[in-house]
């Protein structure tokens, strides 16, 4: 099994060229967002690449709850941000979520073209490497950056999903003390914090708080 790291929407485009098996890391936050709310009962997660793009959705998916965030906070009207603290409190049993971020739902739409999609973050690493593992042969881990820089919260969690891939018998070169103040040195840290969802981060650096994998399944994501 060839396991291969790629950025942005371009890695995603070259890894469908291949047919790879796709992961989707954007730790800070929709990856971490949507494995707390299909914890807290969300049935289906819709990653939507711009708000016009969720509002057409909303025609096909009539009661679904609007998600998104633009510079971490809120977009106005909607029902969610994407904090992972916010889902894992809510009540959205049998619910559909349609997600707008500002990156991980646009490199979910450059993937979908792949046979398989999944999402993953610290939180759910260990499961999603158990399950791809046994779907696939080559995987690409695709990390979604921020504005088509590379981030290093990112690259560290495909760093740390290859490592188990390959030698989970063999503790990664971090901790997880380690792990999270080298995450401490990202923008995407210092603007939680400015946004006052210093939470936030916590979650998201929790390894292994959940045993959800993501799959897309056509135009969303699902538990199988």
């Amino acid at each position: 099994m060839k396991i291969n790291i790629e950025h942005g929407i371009e890695g995603a485009k070259e890894a469908v060229s291949r047919r790879d098996s796709i992961i989707i890391v954007d730790t800070i936050r929709a990856s971490t967002t949507y494995v707390n709310a299909f914890a807290s009962g969300a049935v289906r997660i819709v990653p939507c690449s711009s708000r016009e793009h969720l509002d057409k959705h909303m025609e096909n998916y009539p009661g679904a709850l609007r998600s998104g965030e633009r510079v971490c906070k809120k977009i106005k009207g909607y029902d969610l941000g994407s904090s992972p603290e916010e889902m894992s409190s809510a009540n959205l049993s049998g619910k559909t979520i349609l997600s707008s971020t500002t990156n991980g739902s646009k490199m979910v739409v450059a993937s979908s073209g792949s046979p398989l999609v999944v999402m993953a973050s610290f939180c759910n690493s260990t499961a999603v490497v158990e399950f791809v593992k046994k779907k696939s042969t080559n995987v690409s881990i695709i990390c979604s950056g921020r504005l088509g820089e590379e981030v290093i919260e990112d690259n560290l969690c495909a760093e740390y999903l290859k490592h188990k891939f390959h030698s989970e018998s063999i503790p990664f070169r971090l901790s997880v003390h380690e792990i999270s103040e080298e995450c401490k040195k990202s923008p995407s840290y210092d603007m939680l914090v400015s946004a006052g969802l210093g939470n936030d981060f916590k979650f998201c650096m929790k390894i292994d708080s959940h045993s959800i994998v993501p799959v897309l399944d056509n135009d969303g994501f699902i538990l199988l």
